[in-house]
């Protein structure tokens, strides 16, 4: 159950991402549908599930991006699996908490990708700036919002979903 849900929602981000790119090409640097998938994903305390699906959301967002490829599947991977260490020992429910957990996750995957970028190309990029703080701030705002859209319509957290499955 869990490996559907995960498989529509990344058709979904992958839809966004598309959607996004093709009406307003900026607003991809304002919003990482990505990250959201992961975290939620993540939240279940599946590790090794989180770990596959953090590598699959992260080559398709790689191979629809410009980046060096594999740098978002590292990043995510990354992140997902302490997003999933963290919700297997400690119990995350609600939109609140799953909007604090994308706020660390986005400036995590920031300086992620920060680090690889400046260790693989040699020129040296920017990171601080307003487009990364309103990028983790809507991102943050919208996975708490899909959060709670996705825990009425599904009647259960993913914390939950993981148990029963």
């Amino acid at each position: 159950m869990r490996i559907a849900q995960f498989v529509i929602g990344l058709i979904l981000a992958l839809t966004i991402h598309s959607l996004l790119n093709k009406f307003f090409p900026n607003a991809l640097n304002f919003v990482d549908v990505y990250m959201i998938l992961v975290v939620y994903y993540a939240m279940g305390g599946n590790i090794l599930g989180t770990i596959a699906a953090a590598v699959l959301a992260g080559f398709v967002q790689d191979a629809y991006s410009n980046a060096i490829f594999g740098l978002h599947a590292f990043a995510l991977t990354l992140i997902g699996y302490f997003v999933a260490l963290v919700s297997s020992k400690i119990e995350l429910r609600g939109p609140v908490l799953f909007g604090l957990t994308l706020l660390g996750a986005m400036i995590v995957n920031e300086l992620i990708i920060f680090a690889l970028a400046n260790i693989l190309l040699d020129q040296r990029i920017e990171i601080f700036g307003q487009s990364l703080l309103l990028k983790t701030l809507i991102t943050s705002l919208l996975g708490a919002l899909i959060y709670h859209g996705a825990k009425l319509l599904v009647n259960r957290s993913p914390m939950e979903a993981a148990r029963r499955s």
